[in-house]
């Protein structure tokens, strides 16, 4: 009996990963590209598309545990593999749904960097205690300090229609963040990772040299998975899924690129399938919707409430990649929501004129569009009845549908 393939559903720690024996996409070739280029890079990716696996790829990196990456790309770079301080500030945990969640989160982690680094507590300014947090950190080991924060922008995504959370919050996090700038001699280097990158956040004006590698060609593969690394590591769940649904390996692999292919993140990128999606396929040999089944981000809903634009005329549309870059919280351009939290897609790029085409990335896409995103919308905006809405959608679904074929 052959062993049996396992699947990392959920599992966002690369050690645990790697030391169960997951089957794992080797995305180490970006490592060798981060850390000969810039000191502060920012990543914006749709919800479970692998971020916080590549923060804890790069946290046990910089931490020196060379064995986990035997036999990746990273294991072969000129390296000299020895510990640096890491700090990890994951903010995915906690809706922030009230004031003070964020000092709870971040007073937890700071404690324990303070007792592991030898730094009195003698401030409750979070701003001064991770500033000393970082100055110990690198006095101890003699190493620049490696942070990495995932999920940046939750507190403010949660917050979209809380005025009084929302700047409470966007307050707090830039003089957290302010951090990177004025304690850059002792920074190895910073990686943050959300949905968008908000305008009006000081993190990003503050840091000029900021490396945003969220529509770099070169970075476009960082996340999820491309259809050449499927065939290489996935053969054994394509083959399964074929069997139990009773069809051909080719129709197992259309099924699959009809359901979760279409993903473009750069304007000369790969076509990316979802991860999460992908994955759950194999795992459970069949088609469903499994992206959706985990939530709608918060941001597009709270957003869409701040949105008055015909959604339908959008769907598929030209548009600058400079368009899709930002989001004002304020005032949210319904094109650069729809694609940084997934909705959309960049289909193709027409270098004379240069723009590009926006479009729906695949059927699991447009199930979410057309059964939550699009009815709550409506049912916002408008004093319809709940019946004439419905038509509206059913209207919507035969529309999109066109498009996806």
């Amino acid at each position: 009996m052959g062993k049996a393939v396992k699947y990392a559903i959920g599992e966002q720690d690369f050690k645990s990963l790697r030391e169960m024996n997951f089957v794992y996409i080797d995305k180490t070739a970006f490592i060798e590209k981060i850390i000969e280029g810039s000191k502060y890079y920012f990543l914006a990716r749709p919800r479970r598309f692998g971020k916080s696996l590549f923060l804890s790829t790069l946290r046990y990196f910089f931490e020196g545990e060379r064995q986990l990456f035997k036999g990746l790309y990273i294991d072969s770079a000129d390296w000299d593999w020895e510990t640096y301080p890491v700090l990890r500030i994951d903010l995915n945990t906690n809706r922030f749904s009230e004031q003070g969640l964020l000092e709870s989160v971040l007073n937890n982690l700071f404690r324990e960097w303070e007792e592991k680094y030898e730094v009195d507590y003698i401030d409750k300014d979070l701003s001064q205690r991770f500033r000393n947090i970082i100055k110990a950190a690198h006095r101890k080991t003699g190493k620049q300090v490696v942070i990495l924060i995932d999920e940046y922008d939750k507190p403010l995504a949660g917050n979209l229609n809380k005025t009084e959370n929302f700047d409470y919050y966007r307050s707090q996090l830039a003089s957290v963040y302010s951090n990177f700038k004025s304690s850059a001699e002792h920074i190895r280097l910073v990686f943050l990772t959300g949905v968008s990158r908000f305008s009006k956040l000081s993190v990003f004006s503050d840091l000029n040299n900021l490396a945003d590698i969220t529509f770099s060609n070169e970075f476009a593969d960082i996340c999820g998975i491309t259809e050449r690394e499927m065939l290489d590591n996935l053969q054994t769940g394509i083959n399964k899924l074929a069997e139990c649904l009773d069809i051909t390996y080719d129709e197992a692999l259309c099924l699959l690129k009809n359901n979760y292919d279409g993903y473009r993140f750069a304007e000369r990128g790969s076509d990316i399938y979802n991860p999460w999606s992908l994955l759950n396929a194999m795992n459970a040999s069949k088609i469903d919707n499994y992206w959706n089944e985990t939530g709608v981000p918060t941001i597009a809903i709270e957003a869409l409430k701040k949105i008055d634009a015909d959604l339908e005329k959008i769907f598929d549309s030209y548009c600058s990649s400079s368009d899709l870059k930002g989001l004002d919280l304020l005032d949210p351009n319904p094109r650069a929501l729809l694609y940084q939290t997934g909705y959309l897609t960049i289909k193709e790029y027409v270098a004379k004129v240069n723009r590009v085409r926006l479009g729906i990335p695949n059927r699991e896409a447009n199930e979410g569009l057309v059964k939550v995103l699009i009815p709550a919308y409506l049912r916002y905006k408008s004093t319809l009845s709940n019946d004439l809405i419905d038509r509206i959608v059913i209207h919507f679904t035969l529309g999109l549908i066109k498009k996806l074929q």
